[in-house]
Formats: C-alpha cells, sequence, structure tokens
C-alpha cells in the first residue's frame, strides 16, 4: 500500500501526463515528493538523438528550484494510457547518484507499491566507491585467526586485487558487518596444484590438505590446474 502523500503524488503525475502528453514527443511525466512536501514535475522531451526522461526533468527543475530539499520519491506515468511505469536503467543510475534510498513507486502484481533506487539497481555503477580502498570479503570464522596474525593470506579465485590500501571485511551471519583496516603487501598468481605448505600456514591453516578442503568449501567445482591468487596482507589497525 502507498501512504497518502504517494497517492497524491501518482494522482499529480496522472493529471499531468493526461494534460501535456501529445502521443509523440512528449508522453511521460514524473513527479518528485520533496523532504518538505514539495511537488516537483517534469515531461519528457523524446528525440531521435536521445532526450531527457520525465525523472531528469523534473530533476532538473528539482535543482533550478529547491536544490536543498532532498528527493524522497519519485514516480512516472506514461500519458496515452496513465499507467505507472519503472524508470528506465540511465534514470535509476541518476537517481541511485543522488541517493540511493529515493523510493520509487512501481506497479506490481499486487498493485502500486514502492522500492528505493538501491532495490530497482541492485548492482549499480557506484563512483563513490572508486574512491574507497578495495573491500577483501572474508567468512566470520577467519576473524580471529586474522587479527592474531595466524593468518595473512587468503587464496582467491576470480577475485582480483593489487597491492595497497584494503579493508578486510566480515558480513556477519548475526547481519553485523565488522571491518579492519588492511595493506595488500603482494599478490602472486599461480594455479591450485603449485600451492606449497608455506601457503596453508600463511593461510591460517595447519597443513595442506587443511587448505585444499578450505578451498573446495569456498570453491566447489574447482580444479588442480585452475588460476588462483595469493594475497598476502598486514593489519594498519592495532587488532
Amino acid at each position: 500500500m502507498l501512504t497518502p502523500d504517494l497517492r497524491h503524488l501518482v494522482h499529480d503525475a496522472t493529471t499531468y501526463a493526461r494534460q501535456h502528453h501529445d502521443d509523440a514527443d512528449h508522453t511521460v511525466a514524473a513527479a518528485l515528493h520533496t523532504d518538505s512536501g514539495r511537488t516537483i514535475m517534469g515531461l519528457n522531451a523524446y528525440h531521435f538523438l536521445g532526450g531527457p526522461c520525465g525523472e531528469i526533468s523534473a530533476l532538473a527543475h528539482h535543482a533550478a528550484t529547491c536544490p536543498e530539499d532532498p528527493v524522497r520519491a519519485v514516480v512516472a506515468v506514461y500519458g496515452p494510457t496513465r499507467q505507472v511505469i519503472s524508470p528506465c536503467g540511465k534514470c535509476r543510475q541518476v537517481l541511485y547518484d543522488i541517493d540511493p534510498l529515493i523510493r520509487c513507486v512501481i506497479r506490481t502484481p499486487a498493485g502500486l507499491e514502492t522500492r528505493t533506487i538501491r532495490e530497482l539497481l541492485p548492482h549499480p555503477y557506484d563512483q563513490r566507491t572508486t574512491e574507497q580502498p578495495q573491500h577483501i570479503y572474508m567468512w566470520e570464522g577467519y576473524e580471529g585467526a586474522i587479527r592474531s596474525g595466524a593468518k595473512h593470506q587468503t587464496i582467491r579465485v576470480d577475485d582480483p586485487f593489487t597491492p595497497g590500501p584494503a579493508l578486510l571485511v566480515f558480513e556477519k551471519d548475526s547481519g553485523e558487518t565488522v571491518t579492519i583496516p588492511a595493506e595488500v603487501t603482494s599478490v602472486r598468481n599461480t594455479r591450485r596444484d603449485a600451492l606449497t605448505s608455506n601457503d596453508a600456514v600463511a593461510d591460517g591453516f595447519e597443513d595442506l590438505p587443511q587448505l585444499h578442503s578450505a578451498l573446495d568449501t569456498h570453491y566447489p567445482g574447482l580444479g588442480p590446474a585452475d588460476p588462483v591468487d595469493v594475497v598476502t596482507f598486514r593489519l594498519t589497525e592495532h587488532p
């Protein structure tokens, strides 16, 4: 179910789309709901070379009139049929870059519902992450060995890293996420069957069979000749 504010937003967008669509260059109306309760309208402008969608026009209007009033929700309506439509991929990315938590009204089999832009774009390009250290995701069971220094290496498959700053990330079954600042000191490309007992010890295991058992758990189907990366790291913050 929609909130009363979002029902009004859908009504406003539908009315605007009905009034202004021309079955040609202007067919989609979009409405933004802001933090203060304002409604900001936009209309698409089709051109064979490309043109702004209704959501982009509404965002431009928002930037020109009340940029200090954050956008909280958006809905787009197709004028000829007056149906709520989902934002295109480009609009999803633009909205995500503004705020991944903006809610979008979409039509589902159960009727009109809302989803965050993050939910509509589950694997987005996020420019903000390019300025962050590389994230190395670890099984939570390794946290103790890493903090004690017993484990200072990880074997990765199709998960490339480079020497430099990193964050070791533990996403726990409890829902808690723990991060430990670290630095990748070296990356060695090899094959699984070339791993040594020294690799096993550096990885926190007693011997090579234990390491191979863990690899079978984490990477089912990994063959003896398959490529692996041996990633060595050190903690940069006292555990």
